[in-house]
């Protein structure tokens, strides 16, 4: 792709992912990166290289989104929209006072950021959820309280939730993007997924939904099951 056109669309995806985010909230002008990007350190490549992260804050909620996922691809000769997708988590508990300089030592953002890194890692995560609505992931090292991790350091979640208050795509340059929820979820409802799969998914969505937790994480409610 020329170099110029390129540069063209990467900014304008910023900034149509901006514009999304300020009709939901307060953008926080700082956006939170890296001294080193990890790509240079071995780590997963996201499809422009920049790895952002943004904070939103709305009313009653505090929103914390990957920002560069759906960057294009520059090796691609055409108009793309990277892995074709961003993934964001909304939780009350996080202090609205929480400088974006902290924000790294939040649960919430240790979970963020790992989600983020599996799916540039993987590649291929819009295509599974295309296929299978709601998928589950294991992950480890996460700053949360020991009801909320398994004996062998795991921890639960769930991505792609449908979020009421938040459009699930939206339109950049190359194409449409979907807009991933992650959520927190309990031990037991950790379980539950284990001995019953994708049909275990199923019911705790339609539980998170007559619960009215939706896609919201928190570290203060029961578990549904």
């Amino acid at each position: 792709m020329n170099e110029t056109l390129y540069q063209a669309q990467v900014d304008r995806s910023i900034e149509i992912r901006a514009q999304f985010w300020k009709s939901i909230g307060n953008v926080d002008p700082y956006v939170l990166t890296h001294l080193i990007n990890p790509a240079f350190m071995n780590g997963p490549t996201w499809p422009a290289l920049r790895q952002a992260f943004l904070k939103i804050d709305t009313p009653s909620s505090v929103i914390l989104t990957s920002d560069g996922l759906s960057d294009p691809f520059e090796e691609l000769n055409e108009l793309n929209q990277g892995l074709g997708m961003e993934c964001f988590m909304e939780s009350e508990e996080l202090e609205a006072q929480t400088d974006m300089s902290e924000i790294n030592k939040t649960w919430q953002f240790q979970i963020l950021y790992q989600v983020s890194q599996n799916i540039a890692n993987h590649g291929r995560v819009r295509e599974l959820l295309e296929h299978y609505g709601v998928l589950s992931m294991e992950l480890f090292d996460i700053d949360l309280p020991d009801a909320f991790i398994d004996e062998e350091g795991r921890v639960g979640i769930l991505i792609g939730m449908d979020a009421p208050n938040i459009p699930s795509k939206i339109s950049l340059p190359g194409g449409e993007i979907q807009m991933v929820s992650v959520k927190l979820i309990t031990l037991s409802e950790l379980d539950y997924i284990r001995h019953h799969g994708a049909e275990g998914r199923r019911k705790l969505v339609d539980l998170f939904y007559s619960h009215r937790s939706y896609h919201q994480s928190s570290i203060h409610r029961d578990s549904v099951v």
